[in-house]
Parts: structure tokens; C-alpha cells; sequence
């Protein structure tokens, strides 16, 4: 395999992982969230990560 496919394959892993970690901590239906929905979501985190994180500890006090 070229050095180029053995990166790509590598990053699109990458990708899945952190999707994949990020899923987890969104209350979403992944089977029904459009990839805009998720991508709004992802730049309204990234602009207000207090927004995350009080997300994140509001899903551990309910998981508790």
C-alpha cells in the first residue's frame, strides 16, 4: 500500500474515534441527525465550550 492510502486510511480512523467520542456525550439519534445538524452542533461547541462541558456534566449527574 502507498505511505498516502496507509495516511488516509489512518485519518478517516481518527475521524470515527472522535465522532464516535463526541456522539456519546450528545443527547441525539444518530440514525436521524443530518450531517448539517451535527456540524452546527459541533461549531456551536467550538464557540461556546462551556456549553459542552456543562452538557457533559449534566449527562454524568443524570448517569449517576
Amino acid at each position: 500500500m502507498k505511505k498516502t492510502t496507509i495516511e488516509q486510511i489512518a485519518r478517516l480512523r481518527n475521524v470515527r474515534r472522535n465522532l464516535t467520542a463526541v456522539l456519546l456525550n450528545l443527547p441525539i439519534d444518530t440514525r436521524e441527525t443530518t450531517v448539517a445538524t451535527l456540524l452546527t452542533m459541533l461549531d456551536h461547541f467550538a464557540e461556546h465550550p462551556n456549553d459542552y462541558r456543562e452538557l457533559l456534566d449534566e449527562r454524568l449527574r443524570t448517569n449517576e
